[in-house]
Protein backbone atom coordinates (compact mmCIF):
# COMPACT_ATOMS: atom_id res chain seq x y z
CA UNK A 1 0.00 0.00 0.00
CA UNK A 2 1.32 3.41 -0.97
CA UNK A 3 0.61 6.12 1.59
CA UNK A 4 3.58 8.42 1.15
CA UNK A 5 1.68 11.70 1.36
CA UNK A 6 -1.42 12.48 3.40
CA UNK A 7 -3.53 15.66 3.39
CA UNK A 8 -5.50 16.61 6.51
CA UNK A 9 -8.11 19.39 6.13
CA UNK A 10 -9.05 21.11 9.39
CA UNK A 11 -11.33 23.92 10.55
CA UNK A 12 -9.58 24.14 13.97
CA UNK A 13 -12.59 22.67 15.79
CA UNK A 14 -12.17 20.02 18.49
CA UNK A 15 -14.03 17.59 16.25
CA UNK A 16 -11.58 18.08 13.39
CA UNK A 17 -8.66 17.02 15.59
CA UNK A 18 -9.81 13.39 15.40
CA UNK A 19 -8.11 13.07 12.01
CA UNK A 20 -4.84 14.33 13.46
CA UNK A 21 -4.95 11.57 16.09
CA UNK A 22 -5.20 8.88 13.40
CA UNK A 23 -2.29 10.37 11.45
CA UNK A 24 0.10 8.82 13.96
CA UNK A 25 -0.89 5.33 12.80
CA UNK A 26 0.09 6.07 9.20
CA UNK A 27 3.37 7.75 10.12
CA UNK A 28 4.32 4.78 12.31
CA UNK A 29 3.47 2.07 9.75
CA UNK A 30 4.18 3.80 6.44
CA UNK A 31 6.40 6.75 7.36
CA UNK A 32 3.91 9.08 5.69
CA UNK A 33 4.48 12.80 5.29
CA UNK A 34 1.54 14.80 6.66
CA UNK A 35 0.38 18.10 5.14
CA UNK A 36 -2.40 20.21 6.64
CA UNK A 37 -4.78 22.55 4.86
CA UNK A 38 -7.25 25.11 6.17
CA UNK A 39 -9.82 26.72 3.89
CA UNK A 40 -11.10 30.10 5.06
CA UNK A 41 -14.68 30.47 3.75
CA UNK A 42 -14.97 33.74 1.85
CA UNK A 43 -18.22 34.81 3.54
CA UNK A 44 -16.88 33.98 7.02
CA UNK A 45 -13.74 36.05 6.92
CA UNK A 46 -15.57 38.95 5.26
CA UNK A 47 -18.12 39.16 8.07
CA UNK A 48 -15.56 38.70 10.85
CA UNK A 49 -12.81 40.93 9.53
CA UNK A 50 -14.43 44.02 8.03
CA UNK A 51 -15.19 45.67 11.36
CA UNK A 52 -11.71 45.04 12.74
CA UNK A 53 -9.85 46.59 9.85
CA UNK A 54 -11.42 50.00 9.92
CA UNK A 55 -11.91 52.20 6.87
CA UNK A 56 -10.58 52.86 4.38
CA UNK A 57 -8.78 49.59 3.62
CA UNK A 58 -7.42 47.81 0.58
CA UNK A 59 -8.72 44.27 -0.01
CA UNK A 60 -5.46 42.84 -1.37
CA UNK A 61 -3.09 44.65 1.00
CA UNK A 62 -5.08 44.69 4.22
CA UNK A 63 -7.70 41.95 4.26
CA UNK A 64 -6.22 38.86 2.62
CA UNK A 65 -2.76 38.97 4.24
CA UNK A 66 -4.13 39.46 7.76
CA UNK A 67 -6.64 36.61 7.52
CA UNK A 68 -4.21 34.19 5.91
CA UNK A 69 -1.38 35.10 8.28
CA UNK A 70 -3.55 34.46 11.35
CA UNK A 71 -4.83 31.14 10.01
CA UNK A 72 -1.34 30.03 8.98
CA UNK A 73 -0.04 30.69 12.49
CA UNK A 74 -2.84 28.64 14.05
CA UNK A 75 -2.32 25.84 11.53
CA UNK A 76 1.42 25.63 12.19
CA UNK A 77 0.79 25.45 15.94
CA UNK A 78 -1.86 22.75 15.50
CA UNK A 79 0.43 20.69 13.27
CA UNK A 80 3.31 20.80 15.73
CA UNK A 81 1.00 19.68 18.56
CA UNK A 82 0.00 16.45 16.80
CA UNK A 83 2.61 15.56 14.16
CA UNK A 84 6.23 14.64 14.86
CA UNK A 85 8.61 17.03 13.13
CA UNK A 86 10.20 14.37 10.91
CA UNK A 87 6.79 13.48 9.45
CA UNK A 88 5.44 17.01 9.14
CA UNK A 89 5.30 18.38 5.63
CA UNK A 90 3.72 21.71 4.71
CA UNK A 91 0.76 23.71 5.94
CA UNK A 92 -1.51 25.44 3.45
CA UNK A 93 -4.12 28.17 3.86
CA UNK A 94 -6.53 29.21 1.13
CA UNK A 95 -9.47 31.58 0.90
CA UNK A 96 -12.31 30.11 -1.12
CA UNK A 97 -16.06 30.31 -1.49
CA UNK A 98 -16.39 26.51 -1.61
CA UNK A 99 -14.19 24.71 0.95
CA UNK A 100 -15.10 21.22 -0.30
CA UNK A 101 -14.12 22.03 -3.89
CA UNK A 102 -10.93 23.74 -2.77
CA UNK A 103 -9.87 20.72 -0.68
CA UNK A 104 -10.59 18.19 -3.44
CA UNK A 105 -8.96 20.27 -6.18
CA UNK A 106 -5.84 20.86 -4.10
CA UNK A 107 -5.56 17.16 -3.21
CA UNK A 108 -6.02 16.11 -6.85
CA UNK A 109 -3.51 18.64 -8.13
CA UNK A 110 -0.85 17.65 -5.59
CA UNK A 111 -1.45 13.92 -5.99
CA UNK A 112 -1.94 12.92 -2.35
CA UNK A 113 -2.29 9.22 -1.55
CA UNK A 114 -4.90 9.72 1.17
CA UNK A 115 -7.14 12.42 2.63
CA UNK A 116 -7.77 12.25 6.38
CA UNK A 117 -10.60 14.42 7.69
CA UNK A 118 -13.04 14.46 10.56
CA UNK A 119 -16.53 13.13 9.93
CA UNK A 120 -17.99 16.33 11.37
CA UNK A 121 -16.57 19.80 11.76
CA UNK A 122 -17.31 22.82 13.89
CA UNK A 123 -21.06 22.64 13.33
CA UNK A 124 -21.22 18.93 14.30
CA UNK A 125 -24.33 18.30 12.24
CA UNK A 126 -25.24 15.98 9.40
CA UNK A 127 -25.90 19.06 7.27
CA UNK A 128 -22.29 20.18 7.68
CA UNK A 129 -21.14 16.63 7.13
CA UNK A 130 -23.06 16.38 3.88
CA UNK A 131 -22.07 19.80 2.62
CA UNK A 132 -18.31 19.35 3.12
CA UNK A 133 -17.26 15.73 3.67
CA UNK A 134 -19.58 14.16 1.11
CA UNK A 135 -18.51 16.60 -1.59
CA UNK A 136 -14.83 15.95 -0.91
CA UNK A 137 -15.48 12.20 -1.20
CA UNK A 138 -17.24 12.66 -4.54
CA UNK A 139 -14.63 14.97 -6.05
CA UNK A 140 -11.33 13.68 -4.67
CA UNK A 141 -9.31 11.07 -6.55
CA UNK A 142 -7.57 9.72 -3.46
CA UNK A 143 -9.25 7.53 -0.82
CA UNK A 144 -10.95 9.63 1.86
CA UNK A 145 -10.77 8.50 5.48
CA UNK A 146 -13.45 10.27 7.52
CA UNK A 147 -12.62 9.89 11.20
CA UNK A 148 -15.28 9.78 13.89
CA UNK A 149 -14.71 11.78 17.05
CA UNK A 150 -15.09 8.44 18.86
CA UNK A 151 -11.74 7.33 17.46
CA UNK A 152 -9.02 6.71 20.03
CA UNK A 153 -5.34 5.98 19.57
CA UNK A 154 -6.04 2.31 20.35
CA UNK A 155 -7.12 1.85 16.73
CA UNK A 156 -9.98 -0.10 15.18
CA UNK A 157 -11.16 -3.47 16.48
CA UNK A 158 -14.23 -4.04 14.28
CA UNK A 159 -13.62 -3.47 10.56
CA UNK A 160 -16.47 -3.98 8.08
CA UNK A 161 -16.15 -3.79 4.30
CA UNK A 162 -19.40 -3.48 2.34
CA UNK A 163 -19.40 -5.35 -0.98
CA UNK A 164 -21.98 -6.19 -3.64
CA UNK A 165 -19.67 -8.75 -5.33
CA UNK A 166 -19.21 -6.48 -8.36
CA UNK A 167 -15.65 -5.90 -9.53
CA UNK A 168 -15.53 -2.29 -8.41
CA UNK A 169 -16.76 -3.12 -4.90
CA UNK A 170 -14.18 -5.90 -4.58
CA UNK A 171 -11.46 -3.34 -5.37
CA UNK A 172 -11.60 -2.41 -1.68
CA UNK A 173 -10.42 -5.85 -0.52
CA UNK A 174 -6.65 -5.40 -0.86
CA UNK A 175 -6.68 -2.26 1.29
CA UNK A 176 -9.18 -3.81 3.71
CA UNK A 177 -6.93 -6.84 4.21
CA UNK A 178 -3.87 -4.70 4.86
CA UNK A 179 -5.60 -2.44 7.39
CA UNK A 180 -7.16 -5.45 9.12
CA UNK A 181 -3.72 -7.01 9.43
CA UNK A 182 -2.17 -3.80 10.80
CA UNK A 183 -4.92 -3.46 13.42
CA UNK A 184 -4.72 -7.20 14.26
CA UNK A 185 -8.43 -7.92 14.01
CA UNK A 186 -11.03 -9.79 11.90
CA UNK A 187 -12.42 -8.44 8.63
CA UNK A 188 -16.17 -8.69 8.17
CA UNK A 189 -17.45 -8.61 4.60
CA UNK A 190 -21.01 -7.28 4.51
CA UNK A 191 -23.28 -8.25 1.63
CA UNK A 192 -26.82 -6.86 1.53
CA UNK A 193 -29.11 -9.43 -0.09
CA UNK A 194 -31.46 -6.90 -1.65
CA UNK A 195 -35.09 -7.90 -2.15
CA UNK A 196 -36.83 -7.12 -5.45
CA UNK A 197 -33.63 -6.32 -7.34
CA UNK A 198 -31.95 -7.66 -10.45
CA UNK A 199 -28.18 -7.73 -10.70
CA UNK A 200 -26.36 -6.92 -13.93
CA UNK A 201 -22.85 -7.89 -13.01
CA UNK A 202 -22.74 -11.24 -14.82
CA UNK A 203 -23.15 -13.52 -11.79
CA UNK A 204 -25.95 -14.88 -9.66
CA UNK A 205 -26.21 -13.08 -6.33
CA UNK A 206 -27.48 -14.84 -3.20
CA UNK A 207 -31.28 -14.61 -2.94
CA UNK A 208 -33.70 -14.79 -0.04
CA UNK A 209 -34.19 -18.38 1.04
CA UNK A 210 -30.98 -19.70 -0.51
CA UNK A 211 -29.13 -22.24 1.59
CA UNK A 212 -26.05 -21.26 3.56
CA UNK A 213 -24.05 -23.82 1.61
CA UNK A 214 -25.00 -22.25 -1.73
CA UNK A 215 -24.27 -18.75 -0.41
CA UNK A 216 -20.82 -19.91 0.62
CA UNK A 217 -20.16 -21.42 -2.81
CA UNK A 218 -21.29 -18.27 -4.63
CA UNK A 219 -19.09 -16.08 -2.45
CA UNK A 220 -16.08 -18.35 -2.87
CA UNK A 221 -16.45 -18.51 -6.64
CA UNK A 222 -16.79 -14.75 -7.05
CA UNK A 223 -13.74 -13.98 -4.92
CA UNK A 224 -11.67 -16.73 -6.52
CA UNK A 225 -12.56 -15.37 -9.97
CA UNK A 226 -11.69 -11.81 -8.93
CA UNK A 227 -8.37 -12.76 -7.34
CA UNK A 228 -7.40 -14.89 -10.37
CA UNK A 229 -8.24 -12.03 -12.73
CA UNK A 230 -6.19 -9.57 -10.64
CA UNK A 231 -3.11 -11.60 -9.77
CA UNK A 232 -1.06 -8.43 -9.25
CA UNK A 233 -2.91 -8.01 -5.93
CA UNK A 234 -1.35 -11.22 -4.62
CA UNK A 235 -4.60 -12.22 -2.90
CA UNK A 236 -6.09 -15.68 -2.44
CA UNK A 237 -9.05 -17.10 -0.53
CA UNK A 238 -8.67 -19.96 1.94
CA UNK A 239 -11.66 -21.89 3.23
CA UNK A 240 -12.04 -22.97 6.85
CA UNK A 241 -14.21 -25.63 8.47
CA UNK A 242 -16.61 -23.01 9.78
CA UNK A 243 -19.52 -21.74 7.71
CA UNK A 244 -18.98 -18.19 6.41
CA UNK A 245 -15.47 -18.13 7.89
CA UNK A 246 -12.43 -17.72 5.63
CA UNK A 247 -8.90 -16.39 5.50
CA UNK A 248 -7.56 -14.07 2.83
CA UNK A 249 -3.86 -14.46 2.10
CA UNK A 250 -1.81 -11.61 0.64
CA UNK A 251 1.53 -12.62 -0.87
CA UNK A 252 3.86 -10.04 -2.41
CA UNK A 253 6.66 -12.48 -3.17
CA UNK A 254 8.95 -11.49 -0.32
CA UNK A 255 6.44 -12.00 2.47
CA UNK A 256 2.83 -12.89 3.11
CA UNK A 257 0.09 -11.95 5.54
CA UNK A 258 -3.14 -13.69 6.47
CA UNK A 259 -6.30 -12.25 8.00
CA UNK A 260 -9.47 -13.96 9.25
CA UNK A 261 -12.59 -13.06 7.26
CA UNK A 262 -16.26 -13.47 8.13
CA UNK A 263 -18.99 -13.13 5.51
CA UNK A 264 -22.18 -11.50 6.77
CA UNK A 265 -25.25 -11.72 4.50
CA UNK A 266 -28.05 -9.34 5.53
CA UNK A 267 -31.45 -9.31 3.76
CA UNK A 268 -33.08 -5.95 3.13
CA UNK A 269 -34.83 -3.63 0.70
CA UNK A 270 -32.62 -0.52 1.04
CA UNK A 271 -28.90 -1.17 0.65
CA UNK A 272 -27.75 2.17 2.18
CA UNK A 273 -30.05 1.68 5.18
CA UNK A 274 -28.88 -1.87 5.87
CA UNK A 275 -25.20 -0.94 5.54
CA UNK A 276 -25.65 2.03 7.89
CA UNK A 277 -27.60 0.05 10.49
CA UNK A 278 -25.17 -2.84 10.50
CA UNK A 279 -22.08 -0.64 10.60
CA UNK A 280 -23.36 1.53 13.45
CA UNK A 281 -24.07 -1.57 15.55
CA UNK A 282 -21.18 -3.85 14.65
CA UNK A 283 -18.23 -1.75 13.43
CA UNK A 284 -15.93 1.10 14.34
CA UNK A 285 -14.56 1.35 10.77
CA UNK A 286 -16.55 0.93 7.55
CA UNK A 287 -14.80 0.53 4.19
CA UNK A 288 -16.52 0.74 0.82
CA UNK A 289 -15.93 1.87 -2.73
CA UNK A 290 -17.69 4.73 -4.42
CA UNK A 291 -18.14 5.64 -8.08
CA UNK A 292 -18.20 2.62 -10.34
CA UNK A 293 -16.67 2.69 -13.77
CA UNK A 294 -19.47 3.52 -16.17
CA UNK A 295 -23.15 4.19 -16.61
CA UNK A 296 -25.74 3.08 -14.09
CA UNK A 297 -23.17 1.26 -11.93
CA UNK A 298 -21.44 4.57 -11.31
CA UNK A 299 -24.67 6.27 -10.31
CA UNK A 300 -25.86 3.49 -7.99
CA UNK A 301 -22.58 2.92 -6.17
CA UNK A 302 -21.97 6.65 -5.77
CA UNK A 303 -25.48 7.15 -4.43
CA UNK A 304 -25.11 4.34 -1.89
CA UNK A 305 -21.82 5.65 -0.52
CA UNK A 306 -23.16 9.22 -0.41
CA UNK A 307 -26.17 8.17 1.66
CA UNK A 308 -24.14 5.99 4.01
CA UNK A 309 -21.46 8.59 4.76
CA UNK A 310 -24.10 11.10 5.87
CA UNK A 311 -25.79 8.70 8.30
CA UNK A 312 -23.05 6.47 9.66
CA UNK A 313 -21.78 7.32 13.15
CA UNK A 314 -18.38 5.64 12.84
CA UNK A 315 -15.17 6.21 10.92
CA UNK A 316 -15.39 5.42 7.20
CA UNK A 317 -12.90 4.88 4.39
CA UNK A 318 -14.20 5.44 0.85
CA UNK A 319 -12.25 4.41 -2.23
CA UNK A 320 -12.66 5.32 -5.89
CA UNK A 321 -11.52 2.15 -7.70
CA UNK A 322 -10.94 4.03 -10.95
CA UNK A 323 -8.18 6.09 -9.36
CA UNK A 324 -6.93 4.01 -6.45
CA UNK A 325 -3.90 1.83 -7.05
CA UNK A 326 -1.95 -0.26 -4.58
CA UNK A 327 1.75 0.42 -4.80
Amino acid sequence: MKVNRILIPTDFSEQSKSALKLAGFFTKIYGSTIDLIHIVPFSMYMSESMDKLGLPFDMDKDLYPKVVEKAKSELDELASDFIMEKYLGKTHVQVDRKPSSAIAEFANKEGYDLILMSAKGAHETNFFKGSITDKVIRKAHAPVFTVSRKYTSSGFERIVTAIDLSEHSLASLALSVELTYQFDTTLKLLYVNQLYSSEGYGFVAPTVGISNEDSNLLFQKRLDDYFNANKELGLSLQKTRQEFEYRIIKNDGASSISVPVHLEVVPGISVPYEITEYANKHADLLIMTTHGRTGIKRVLMGSTAAQVVQQVDISMLTIRPDNFKLG
